[in-house]
């Protein structure tokens, strides 16, 4: 009988420190962004010079002193607990890294969804990963434009490793050069076919390299297909980021060349590859032609 007694103390405990959690986030109030700067001094300072802001004001209509509030929540009971984690009211302020990725990412979106390039972030392969977007934008030590935590390539590769090594394989984007970036090809808030920006994997290589469309009088199948059918976007140890070094791409949907013997049977021409190693010597069109059905010029 006792030992029911203390369970049902012990249980009304608990429920009763529920209830004065809640009942104290209900009571907060805001307080103003000068009191959270009487603590968080550094962080009140790196937001004056940040994006958020400059543009809070002018876009939201959200003066300074309601700024910290506007993302953290009312702020008097945090305030009133004077750094002592054991108060109750220490906890109500939000943290959003402290919090799971889609109540945090909600909060961001909350101002951000209407933007352009986020309309798409149902579709994101980082929505789908549980990814946060504190995970690589800080609003008070963030770099550049996107308040990101680190350079936008540096970024990427921080999670993208394998592409990171492609990258330094002898035919490559020149990303790790810093004349582009991951972002010149991907959204990554969102997109099809491994978040591209535009609609297709092919739309995206022809934004550079439009010269190779077309159209042609005779065109080359797997350039209309897919670019991807022969070369690796990242990096490639062959020349032109080419999937296999020649002729060996090509024989993948060609026929060795064969020549017939006197006797009537068939052999390997391996001659004509003993002289001209790649087939793009004498094939230079490759991706059509206007003029000859072979892609030669």
């Amino acid at each position: 009988m006792r030992n029911r007694l203390m369970s049902f103390i012990v249980a009304a405990a608990c429920v009763s420190g529920l209830v004065s959690a809640a009942a104290a986030q209900e009571k907060a109030t805001e307080v103003g962004a000068s009191a959270c700067a009487g603590c968080h001094a550094e962080q009140a300072e790196s937001f004056k010079k940040s994006p958020h802001a400059k543009r809070m004001p002018a876009v939201k209509k959200i003066e300074f002193e309601k700024s910290c509030e506007s993302c953290h929540g009312a702020g008097s009971l945090h305030v009133a607990a004077g750094g002592d984690r054991s108060n109750a009211g220490f906890a109500t302020i939000k943290k959003p890294e402290a919090m799971p990725a889609q109540e945090a990412n909600a909060g961001c979106l909350s101002c951000h969804k209407s933007q352009r390039h986020l309309m798409l972030w149902g579709t994101s392969i980082h929505k789908e990963a549980g990814l946060a977007c504190v995970k690589c934008h800080s609003v008070h030590k963030g770099v550049g434009k996107g308040n990101l935590v680190q350079e936008s390539s540096e970024l990427c590769f921080s999670c993208h490793k394998k592409e990171r090594g492609e990258m330094q394989l002898a035919s490559h984007h020149p990303v790790i050069e810093g004349r582009m970036t991951c972002t010149g090809c991907h959204n990554v808030h969102g997109g099809v076919e491994g978040n591209m920006k535009a609609e297709s994997v092919e739309d995206t290589c022809l934004k550079c390299h439009a010269g190779k469309a077309g159209p042609f009088a005779r065109e080359h199948p797997p350039v209309i297909e897919n670019c991807l059918i022969c070369h690796k976007p990242h990096g490639s140890v062959n020349i032109s980021m080419l999937k296999q070094a020649q002729p060996f791409l090509c024989l993948r949907c060609h026929k060795w060349p064969h020549v017939e013997r006197s006797n009537g049977a068939s052999a390997f021409d391996t001659f004509k590859f003993a002289e001209r190693g790649r087939c793009t010597d004498c094939h230079r069109e490759v991706h059509g032609s206007d003029r000859n059905a072979a892609f030669k010029k």
